[in-house]
C-alpha cells in the first residue's frame, strides 16, 4: 500500500508591514470594505457564490495587520 504525499493548498501567510503612506492604506482599507460590504449583500441575494465573496475579503484581509488573527491561532481560541 503506498501512500501519498500530502499536499500543502494553504498559501503562506505574508507578515504585514507599517505603511509608508498611511493616508492610501486609510483609503483603500476604506474602498476594500465597501467592496465587501457590497460582495456580502450580493452573497446574501444570491447574487455571487462563496468563492467571489472569499476574492474580495482577501483583498480586505491583505491590508490589515491581523494580529487578532495571529492571536487567535497562537491561543487556540
Amino acid at each position: 500500500m503506498s501512500s501519498k504525499p500530502e499536499k500543502n493548498n494553504k498559501k503562506p501567510i505574508k507578515e504585514w508591514a507599517e505603511p509608508e503612506d498611511k493616508v492610501k492604506w486609510l483609503l483603500d482599507i476604506i474602498e476594500a470594505g465597501e467592496a465587501v460590504v457590497k460582495a456580502y449583500e450580493g452573497y446574501l441575494l444570491n447574487k455571487i457564490n462563496h468563492i467571489e465573496l472569499a476574492k474580495v475579503m482577501t483583498i480586505l484581509h491583505d491590508l490589515l495587520p491581523m494580529s487578532i488573527y495571529d492571536d487567535y491561532n497562537n491561543n487556540g481560541k
